[in-house]
């Protein structure tokens, strides 16, 4: 899955053509929001993974691979759709930022957890 693929579905989500003539802006706007939602997400990642992902050093073109798991697709399309459409549709946005969270809150819930004994200690 490439950054195009997230923004296309993000650009879906707020009803957008993600090539339209008047949304130039949307594609340039996406490019710098995906670095900052990658980094946001890299935590997420690496408690799936298990593996240390590093943070992005660079801003990554929208031709670039989604490097992270492939469940935090959606979630980071989510947040993308809700962060475009912030200025211009607050209804839409604070929907979008539900089903955002929603999708964030589902993919932390399907981690796997350590149990371990809790060692009780009293003052």
């Amino acid at each position: 899955m490439t950054l195009s693929d997230i923004y296309n579905t993000s650009s879906a989500l707020i009803s957008e053509a993600p090539d339209g003539a008047d949304n130039a802006d949307l594609k340039e706007r996406a490019v710098y929001l995906l670095y900052q939602i990658i980094s946001e997400l890299v935590p997420l990642d690496n408690a799936a993974t298990g593996v240390e992902c590093d943070y992005p050093s660079s801003v990554m073109p929208l031709t670039a691979e989604f490097p992270l798991c492939d469940g935090l697709a959606h979630v980071c399309a989510y947040k993308l759709a809700y962060l475009l459409a912030a200025d211009e549709n607050t209804v839409l946005a604070a929907a979008l930022k539900a089903e955002y969270e929603y999708a964030k809150r589902n993919f932390i819930s399907s981690l796997s957890a350590d149990v371990s004994h809790v060692k009780e200690v009293y003052l």
